[in-house]
């Protein structure tokens, strides 16, 4: 049963490669196919969520997976609407552009929060089981480890945002009302990130941390999907920085995200040849 699912997640993460490849085609050429096409934007976008579900039910459970998306997706949301309406949690006032919302929050932001959140604790514990280094659990005693984890998954979160939100920007997706000193972004929209991101992995690891789940079977590969995904991130925000002439910021956006997915692949690439 695990064996179809992972054949299933596999088409799917190859498929989203193969948009990902005309996606930054297109940006490379001046040609943005996710604001000229719909549907492609649809395909496009929804395709990770599906994938992300997926990976989380084979390497969580279901039920935790359900339980770990649902509250990334909450906590994003909460922050969101809190963050619209009264301007505090993200630094300042911002608008999003015209787009289906749920109570306010674009729906799409809601997801992509349980994404992104997913994401960075998937590559947390990627290193993990490459360096053969056990989850935090109250029976090892490594309380430690548990901290580390949480910052990790919020780093990696926050490097998204510190590489993307300028762009989105740019392209008008959302507005900074006062706009920042940080290629017109405010240092607090970052911290309100990184508090979200550790809020979500912090509630979850815990629980991970006291009470341990039994061993899933699966192929621990399964874990470079995210580690590529995210690379693929950093080579589309990569590609729009250029388009945009935004050549710093593309120059920092790849010094903070693609040494990580190297080193991971790195390090992959021993635990496989062991």
């Amino acid at each position: 049963m695990f064996k179809n699912k992972e054949k299933l997640l596999w088409k799917i993460f190859f498929f989203i490669l193969f948009l990902s490849v005309i996606q930054i085609i297109g940006v490379l050429l001046g040609v943005q196919l996710d604001e000229l096409y719909p549907i492609f934007k649809l395909i496009f976008l929804g395709t990770p969520i599906i994938l992300v579900i997926l990976h989380s039910f084979i390497t969580l459970s279901p039920m935790r997976g359900v339980f770990f998306l649902f509250l990334a997706a909450t906590l994003g949301f909460t922050s969101e609407y809190f963050g619209l309406k009264y301007g505090q949690f993200f630094g300042t006032f911002y608008t999003y552009s015209p787009q289906i919302t749920f109570f306010t929050v674009p729906i799409q932001v809601i997801l992509y929060w349980a994404a992104f959140i997913y994401t960075g604790y998937c590559i947390t514990n990627s290193f993990l089981i490459w360096l053969r280094v056990r989850l935090p659990n109250k029976q090892l005693k490594n309380g430690w480890l548990l901290l580390l984890t949480i910052l990790l998954d919020g780093w990696f979160v926050l490097v998204i945002d510190l590489f993307m939100d300028p762009l989105e920007v740019w392209k008008g997706a959302w507005t900074w009302v006062n706009g920042g000193p940080y290629f017109g972004v405010p240092i607090g929209n970052f911290v309100g990130w990184f508090t979200v991101a550790v809020l979500s992995s912090g509630i979850f690891r815990s629980l991970e941390y006291f009470f341990p789940k039994k061993e899933l079977k699966f192929d621990k590969s399964i874990f470079i999907i995210p580690v590529i995904l995210y690379g693929l991130v950093a080579l589309s925000l990569l590609g729009m920085a250029l388009q945009f002439q935004m050549y710093e910021l593309g120059i920092l956006g790849s010094l903070l995200m693609v040494p990580t997915v190297l080193f991971n692949l790195f390090l992959f690439n021993k635990y496989r040849s062991r």
